[in-house]
């Protein structure tokens, strides 16, 4: 699964928190725990006790500016557990203070000035490290420089769009901006961010930190409920923070630890024989519910999940579907309905074929309004009839059709370990073939594939889910300028190398847009270049499962199963059931 992007709900909370709050007076979203159910009726248990979960995919290092960060499990393995967020996506999906603050900025409150465009931030005077020393205004700025100066940082969306941060204030962060950011609320939280504290890096050039060679397989510090106490390839150990300054406390388990698990079988047999007492596994070519009905002590809680899985193409010449044309063909080639009939409702019956433009989804907000992608549907004929228009031969309906003697051949690749998307390249094939292309397929395991493979563009074809802003913005995804190159040491999310100067600018425009009218007609602008230019084939709308022992846990499980943060973002309010 690639790290980007995506939440279960409205993706405009934090365009009306800044607008709205003109209009009218709104509740200020009060801190809520991590898992951001209300702590009276948060159920508790005893204190103690040691747990094991199963973790489907696994980062290659840990450092969570590099390309390490492209994987959404290195968050789910790792950060969530250990960093401060400032806002932070509640199970609905809204933007909410995190423990942090004392309270989310508004217009009301003065924390949210138009222009310049500025917003405040007012930390907890109690919150901390793990070390007791306080979580400061000076360490959101030093997480800024690092993301700025470190080399092949991978994401620096929205950071590279602030002017200054104003830390005389140890307890307010005042942030400037160089012009109207919309996506504010998901730098240094939402989802997928981090805070890092500025005194563990005391080498580091204070004015342009370089942390590459940084947190390559430990961090020394938490602002989060648990401490990481030891990381390897085997596994990650953590512990409780007793200095976390939730309004829970303390998290209940004395020590959690997470193995990779790296194949749904895996996964199903370590929580099936208590190995593990929970997974967070992606829906297979298999009925999960069916596997583990058997047992009365395991729950499994699934539904539409927050990723949108597609078959992305790689734009880049030589490739065969640099060519426009070839990218048209195989946008009919592909029988999307039978990939949902005959996988994915096995684990979500009313699953349906995704058109929504890249990265929106059905319900979820107002980006999905109109479907972009609809009108591809399996037509063999009409592929064949494009690519003979392209100068290749088809009249062989039972081969791949031909230019200069060679066949049209994609190179397709997927997570090697993942029976899903192995399935569904089986399943494609045949319907490819008499639509004139054939596959080279090439997998890989997902640490290769996601920091090595797909960033390098070393693919035709990659089957992968994308996800994770509770922002409708694709600048990073998409933008020309965040293709990466050897000479920006492949960092950027541009894997496509899908590059639209008019489309660039429209992703450009629509960042600064408050106006929600406005920016539905920037984005929907941005869909429409998506389909005409073929960028890649969505697919579907990756469900969500959570499995769990509930002889060996207990408390609000499944709370975030449908949200982007994951199973386990709230298991510092777990505890060691009691046995029946």
């Amino acid at each position: 699964m690639r790290f980007k992007f995506l939440i279960r709900a409205i993706a405009i909370v934090a365009i009306l928190g800044l607008v709205g709050a003109a209009c009218s007076k709104k509740k200020t979203p009060s801190a809520v725990t991590p898992s951001g159910t209300a702590t009276t009726t948060t159920p508790v248990g005893q204190a103690g006790g040691e747990v094991t979960f199963g973790a489907e995919q696994w980062p290659i290092c840990i450092n969570p500016l590099t390309q390490c960060s492209s994987a959404t499990w290195l968050y789910y393995t790792v950060w969530e557990y250990i960093t401060p967020y400032l806002m932070v996506a509640d199970p609905q999906g809204n933007l909410v203070a995190s423990p942090l603050l004392v309270e989310a900025p508004t217009l009301d409150n003065g924390g949210l000035i138009q222009s310049p465009f500025t917003v405040t931030y007012k930390l907890n005077p109690d919150a901390n490290w793990a070390d007791g020393t306080p979580i400061t205004s000076a360490d959101i700025e030093f997480t800024r420089l690092a993301i700025l100066n470190t080399t092949g940082t991978y994401n620096t969306a929205g950071y590279d769009q602030i002017e200054s941060i104003d830390t005389t204030d140890p307890k307010t962060a005042v942030i400037v901006f160089k012009g109207v950011y919309t996506d504010w609320g998901d730098l240094f939280g939402g989802t997928y961010a981090v805070i890092l504290e500025k005194a563990m890096f005391p080498e580091a050039d204070a004015a342009k930190p370089d942390l590459k060679d940084e947190m390559q397989d430990s961090v020394s510090f938490s602002g989060g409920p648990w401490v990481l106490k030891s990381w390897s390839l085997e596994q990650a150990v953590f512990t409780r923070n007793d200095n976390w300054y939730g309004p829970t406390g303390p998290a209940l388990f004395d020590k959690v630890t997470f193995v990779p698990r790296e194949d749904l079988d895996t996964e199903i047999t370590a929580v099936l024989s208590g190995e593990v007492s929970s997974i967070y596994p992606q829906p297979s070519d298999q009925s999960i519910l069916t596997q583990v009905e058997g047992d009365s002590n395991v729950k499994v809680d699934s539904g539409p999940g927050t990723y949108f899985e597609a078959l992305w193409f790689q734009h880049e010449s030589p490739r065969p579907l640099s060519d426009p044309a070839v990218r048209e063909a195989f946008m009919y080639a592909v029988d999307r309905q039978a990939i949902i009939d005959t996988i994915i409702k096995l684990n979500q019956p009313d699953a349906e074929v995704l058109n929504c433009g890249f990265l929106s989804y059905p319900g979820i907000g107002p980006w999905c309004e109109t479907t972009y992608f609809d009108g591809f549907t399996y037509d063999p004929a009409k592929s064949r009839e494009i690519l003979t228009g392209a100068g290749y031969d088809c009249t062989d309906e039972a081969k791949a059709c031909t230019k200069d003697g060679k066949p049209l051949t994609l190179r397709y690749s997927t997570v090697s370990t993942n029976s899903r998307r192995i399935t569904t390249q089986d399943l494609l094939g045949e319907s490819v073939l008499a639509a004139g292309f054939a596959f080279d397929i090439k997998n890989y395991e997902a640490t290769t594939l996601f920091g090595e493979i797909a960033p390098h563009g070393q693919f035709d074809i990659a089957d992968y889910a994308s996800g994770g802003s509770l922002d409708p913005t694709v600048t990073s995804s998409f933008a020309c300028d965040f293709i990466p190159t050897k000479e920006n040491s492949y960092a950027g999310g541009n894997w496509n190398h899908w590059c639209n100067e008019d489309a660039t600018a429209l992703m450009r425009q629509s960042d600064t847009e408050l106006d929600n009218v406005a920016r539905l007609d920037l984005m929907n602008q941005i869909y429409a270049f998506e389909a005409q230019d073929f960028i890649s084939l969505p697919l579907y709308d990756l469900p969500n499962v959570s499995v769990w022992r509930t002889d060996a846990i207990a408390g609000p499980i499944g709370v975030y199963t449908r949200s982007n943060l994951g199973l386990w973002f709230n298991m510092n309010e777990w505890y060691v059931a009691t046995p029946a």
